[in-house]
């Protein structure tokens, strides 16, 4: 009876090691520019981009991995030079960051055709140029093309 209790102890030791081994998940804090601290899962596969509620009737603030596109600018127009200006020119832009927010942020690769139906025309009958100012990660990017053109934004 000693020997077969001598084999039972092993095991049954060995048994409840394997029933505490606890799961390990990886976590990372990330600090956000106003200060605040949130958790990410580590694997890009798990999260493509998280909603940050700040106090207050505010939209969520999103936060995306670093392979993804952050739209910072972008405008749509052209520069007229006519007289009678201080600077001696006019602009003629509409603000296209809304549509192309909506259309890119968060995507690693994004297509648009330039042209009024991102936010209007600002200059009828005259050449426009999409303007883009994005962020891959801390990296900044910029895109210039016209209209008709497909811009196409990315990033590695």
């Amino acid at each position: 009876m000693i020997c077969h209790f001598r084999k039972i102890v092993p095991m049954l030791i060995v048994f409840g090691l394997l029933q505490t081994v606890p799961v390990l998940q990886a976590e990372m804090k990330i600090t956000l520019k106003d200060g605040k601290v949130i958790e990410v899962p580590v694997s890009k596969d798990d999260v493509e981009s998280i909603d940050y509620v700040s106090s207050g009737d505010q939209e969520p603030e999103k936060v995306f991995a670093d392979d993804a596109i952050r739209i910072q600018s972008a405008k749509y127009g052209n520069v007229s030079f006519e007289l009678g200006n201080d600077l001696g020119y006019k602009q003629y832009f509409c603000d296209a960051k809304p549509a192309l927010t909506k259309e890119c942020d968060g995507n690693t690769k994004c297509k648009i055709i330039v042209g009024s139906q991102i936010c209007g025309d600002p200059y009828p009958g005259r050449g426009k140029y999409l303007y883009v100012e994005y962020s891959c990660g801390n990296k900044l990017k910029r895109a210039k093309n016209t209209q008709t053109e497909v811009m196409r934004l990315s990033c590695p």
